[in-house]
């Protein structure tokens, strides 16, 4: 059985919606869709909350992931389509069912273009960045395209590229790899952390390196990799403007147990550019490009004058 044949039909009407990026699936009697307008209603594919819990049970085993009473969330992926499902075992009232939806096929800078995603001065910034092998950051809010972005920086490289991700989600090409996270197992062991990645990432002899999201302690290892030599590094990150990326960093980088002070040195020097993406009018696109610095010691960013940088 192919992994296409794993989802049901009544899913599989909505996953075939043109232009369809996420549903979301409350319960048997909400659902919303996005399919470039931001989200709206779409009806149900299941009609009762037992036929919702069945099937998304069945999903989950099929994909080897586990998901009952004692593990009630769960995130797994099935060929292109991401599923996080939370059952309603005293955690939710209802079973939530949040579904991401990654392209077939790479996507270009080009094509970013021409959907208005980037516009021309933002291109050329992005464009000599990747010659220059800076350092990249891109931020923004949830399902504003930082994923979107980064795999379509990496898909103007012909390079070893090692793409460290929780789960997988980025569209790639070999020469470039990717390596994932794992959850430990039932009796407690056999975790990979992104941390331990990143580490294993370093003797794979990298191009480059990219961190699918950085989420916690890999931040700091990160940029000591940086800071090392390792330029041309890219990473994600989850933050709702340009100006809250400082802020941001400095709380993970103290999750890895890193002064602020280390933090704001280590970030003013080695992250060349953040590149913040966000919704205008329904309509995903960057927003902002900016540069950090270690102002006095206090972690500081300025968005670029991108007509000028052009």
């Amino acid at each position: 059985m192919s992994e296409k044949d794993l989802i049901p039909q009544a899913l599989k009407r909505l996953l075939e919606l043109p232009g369809v990026t996420d549903i979301l699936v409350d319960g048997a009697k909400n659902c919303l869709v996005d399919v470039g307008r931001g989200l709206e209603q779409a009806p149900n594919p299941y009609e009762s909350e037992q036929e919702l819990v069945s099937a998304i049970r069945q999903l989950a085993f099929d994909a080897g992931a586990r998901l009952d009473l004692a593990k009630p969330a769960a995130d797994f992926m099935i060929g292109r389509v991401r599923f996080h499902a939370i059952l309603p075992f005293g955690i939710a009232a209802t079973t939530l069912v949040s579904i991401r939806v990654h392209p077939v096929n790479q996507i270009s800078l080009s094509e970013l273009a021409a959907t208005g995603f980037i516009d021309l001065s933002q291109r050329n910034v992005l464009e000599q960045a990747l010659v220059n092998r800076s350092n990249l950051i891109i931020s923004g809010p949830t399902s504003a395209g930082k994923t979107t972005l980064l795999a379509a920086l990496i898909a103007e490289l012909r390079e070893r590229v090692i793409c460290i991700e929780q789960m997988p989600e980025l569209q790639i090409r070999w020469p470039a790899i990717r390596i994932f996270e794992r959850e430990a197992n039932q009796d407690g062991l056999g975790e990979i952390s992104m941390q331990q990645l990143l580490t294993h990432s370093l003797r794979m002899r990298p191009d480059r390196i990219v961190v699918g999201e950085v989420r916690g302690a890999e931040l700091g290892q990160m940029l000591q990799a940086m800071n090392n030599g390792h330029s041309g590094t890219m990473a994600t990150l989850h933050a709702r403007s340009l100006h809250e990326v400082p802020n941001r960093l400095i709380s993970l980088g103290m999750l890895a147990g890193l002064s602020q002070k280390l933090v704001s040195n280590l970030a003013g020097t080695s992250i060349d550019l953040v590149i913040q993406v966000g919704i205008v009018n329904r309509l995903r696109k960057v927003v902002a490009i900016g540069k950090l610095s270690n102002f006095d010691r206090n972690l500081e960013i300025e968005p670029l004058n991108l007509m000028a940088a052009a």
